[in-house]
């Protein structure tokens, strides 16, 4: 049984990746955390590209997402990219605070979701060497 329910739960994660959440009271929670897009999927954040995060000059800051849930989206999609500082960050986006940065920041190295390095940088956990 322990099996089949690992199988079942990768395969959501799979589905949510992909952006298909499938709510368990759907109408509690999608109008709380789900997107406007009446599709189901969550809304993806568009960041700018950039060959190195840690140069601001070469992205024009995003606009900075108004519910936690989406900055801690957008804040490890950038870990994810690359090593990233708090400074960094807040050069990637308009309007963002620094102590919500860090915050965010602190939160998904204790969660495990990413890994404040010695630098002072945060990276994605797969990405730590």
């Amino acid at each position: 049984m322990l099996e089949r329910l690992v199988t079942l739960h990768d395969a959501r994660v799979e589905e949510e990746r992909a952006g298909h959440v499938r709510w368990l009271r759907p109408n509690y929670q999608k109008p709380r955390f789900g997107s406007d897009s009446g599709s189901g999927a969550p809304t993806a954040f568009e960041l700018p590209e950039s060959e190195d995060p840690e140069r601001s000059d070469v992205v024009t800051p995003a606009p900075w997402p108004k519910d936690a849930v989406g900055q801690i989206t957008v804040l490890r999609q950038l870990a994810s990219e690359a090593p990233i500082t708090v400074e960094a960050a807040l050069k990637r986006f308009t309007g963002a605070k620094r102590e919500l940065v860090e915050r965010h920041l602190e939160t998904l190295a204790i969660l495990g979701e990413v890994q404040r390095l010695e630098d002072g940088r945060y990276a994605a956990f797969a990405m730590v060497s």
